[in-house]
């Protein structure tokens, strides 16, 4: 018979995550023990949903006390500890697996993914010492980033599979929690000042509030006094060092700290592939290759090196192309953003790259047939970013092509995307129909598409149903400001000064959706004379909505100038060269 596992958590205030991991978790273990530390939402309700073992537990500012009052309560022979933000990934091995081969191992170090992007291959990995065996010597220690101890460390697995992955917290709560965390560390190192853990961590917090000057000192000393038998530490806080000294622009001091540390660890990718960015940032893309190169060579480090997903392959591949595009090698970048793409489709870098290359060098229509050619067209994320991109460099029909090719799969958002180019690519007929189209199937219009269903019906010259749009927009709260916009500028329209003006505070918020429409106007195909008309009266009921409409005018059409003159700059040379 396996051995069993039970999952034990501290928790507060965590309503709006304890549900998914516990949901994710329930089947993996065969004991739940949860321990309240102070909640004032749901979450003693959630919790009791999934297990009777839910405890509470006085908050005293010590983070391994509370840990510990929740082992105290576990009856299973291993512990799994969890946070509520935190998944449990089952998918590549299971935690009972894993415990009835354990052997001598009293311990195992899972691999956590910390997410740092949008998508499942934008993380960093972490070993993490989160399982172990339920003996009474096995304990947690220490007030903030508490850690249980093993003096034995061949003892201690490192398994690859289950994974955690740490979903990101908002903007919010990272600070919320980094205020917190920093209290915590300077009274911790009060009582122990020549700590290093403490250190790290502290720096850790201080460079995550981006004061790289605060980190550097704590990460130079954990890098000076901490050995190899300490990898978990030291092989972060290298990387960490090398980016407080990039942050400050001390490229050659991060440099060194680079090279001396790949003589030490010639397996960890992360540490050239950090090189590679400082010398590609100092502009010596030769030397970069070479560096990105050997991250590929590389592969994946070991588990117990920290690493972040991609340096052994789509990171350094699309620094590679970026590298070789510099250097004036457009067909050996394009390759390399190619590998980049193939190796990881979920991310998007290499194609924004891709299509300034082929627009710059070949033109937007022989861009556009490579993409159709290259299948990228074929990708529904692809065309939509590609349609985007052909929008905003002013090639609405372009842009409107990229997409008909997935818009038509009977997906939504690629109806709407396309009905929203048909807008502005001189189509208006067939952005209604679209639109049409979407109301029969069910779908309720976002307020951006039902402001492009308004500005499609006032292209055609139909005030009536534009109007009747506006208004819907009206009964939107959150759109009011875009049916202030259109319904002032449809009265300006059927003759005279605009009449229906907003009320100040919305001023803003009304000037903003006036000057989105006309940006996309400019854009317009040759030979459509509605849509400069359009422009015409925008700007002009900016110009009579108020003294913030001028201004917000004046700073659009300014912004719009300096843009076309680092254009001419870049294509002409410097000013005087192309003034009359």
């Amino acid at each position: 018979m396996s051995p069993t596992v039970a999952l034990a958590m501290i928790v507060r205030n965590e309503e709006a995550y304890l549900p998914a991991c516990l949901e994710r978790a329930r089947n993996a273990v065969d004991e739940v023990v949860i321990v309240d530390t102070g909640s004032r939402d749901r979450t003693v309700e959630i919790a009791r949903r999934y297990t009777s073992k839910v405890y509470h537990y006085p908050w005293q500012d010590d983070f391994a006390a509370a840990r510990n009052y929740a082992l105290e309560h576990v009856d299973s022979e291993w512990v799994l500890c969890l946070d509520a933000d935190e998944l449990l990934d089952t998918t590549d091995g299971d935690l009972r697996s894993l415990v009835a081969d354990a052997g001598g191992c009293e311990a195992f170090f899972l691999p956590l993914h910390n997410l740092t992007g949008e998508t499942s291959g934008d993380f960093q990995r972490f070993p993490v010492l989160r399982l172990f065996r339920n003996r009474p010597e096995y304990r947690f220690r220490g007030p903030i980033h508490e850690q249980v101890i093993l003096e034995r460390r061949e003892t201690v697995g490192v398994a690859t599979a289950p994974v955690i992955w740490h979903r990101p917290l908002s903007g919010r709560e990272r600070r919320r929690k980094r205020g917190r965390n920093l209290g915590l560390l300077r009274r911790a190192l009060a009582a122990d000042p020549d700590n290093p853990f403490l250190l790290y961590y502290l720096g850790v917090e201080w460079l995550g509030l981006g004061r790289a000057a605060r980190a550097l000192p704590c990460f130079e000393r954990v890098r000076r006094e901490l050995t190899d038998g300490h990898l978990l530490f030291r092989a972060p806080a290298v990387r960490y060092l090398v980016a407080c000294l990039r942050a400050l622009e001390r490229y050659d001091e991060a440099l060194c700290v680079c090279l001396e540390e790949s003589l030490r660890y010639p397996e960890y990718t992360d540490l050239f592939f950090d090189g590679g960015v400082l010398f590609e940032e100092k502009g010596e893309y030769e030397v970069a290759i070479k560096w990105f190169q050997e991250a590929l060579n590389c592969g994946r480090p070991p588990l117990l090196f920290a690493h972040t997903n991609g340096t052994e392959g789509f990171l350094s591949l699309y620094h590679l192309g970026y590298c070789h595009e510099k250097l004036g090698r457009t067909q050996k970048a394009r390759e390399f953003y190619e590998r980049a793409l193939a190796a990881n489709p979920a991310y998007p870098y290499p194609l924004y790259s891709l299509f300034l290359l082929l627009f710059t060098t070949a033109g937007p229509k022989a861009a556009l047939d490579y993409f159709r050619t290259a299948g990228h067209l074929g990708h529904p994320e692809r065309a939509a970013i590609l349609a985007d991109l052909f929008f905003e460099a002013g090639h609405p029909e372009l842009a409107d092509a990229a997409l008909k090719d997935t818009a038509t799969e009977g997906r939504p958002d690629g109806h709407t995307r396309l009905a929203h180019l048909c807008v502005y690519a001189g189509r208006p007929d067939e952005a209604r129909s679209l639109i049409r189209g979407l109301r029969e199937a069910g779908t309720c219009p976002d307020p951006q598409l039902v402001t492009d269903e308004a500005v499609a019906l006032i292209l055609k010259g139909d005030y009536p149903a534009a109007r009747a749009a506006a208004l819907s927009l009206w009964r939107r709260p959150e759109a009011r400001h875009r049916a202030l916009a259109l319904l002032g500028l449809l009265s300006r329209l059927a003759g005279g000064p605009g009449r229906c003006r907003p009320e100040k505070p919305r001023e803003p918020e009304v000037a903003a959706v006036l000057l989105d429409v006309l940006e996309k106007c400019l854009r317009h195909p040759p030979g459509t004379p509605a849509y400069p008309r359009l422009a015409g009266e925008i700007m002009a009921f900016l110009l009579e909505l108020s003294p913030q409409g001028v201004t917000a005018l004046c700073y659009y059409l300014e912004k719009k100038a300096g843009a076309l003159r680092h254009l001419l700059a870049d294509k002409y040379g410097p000013a005087g060269r192309f003034v009359p």
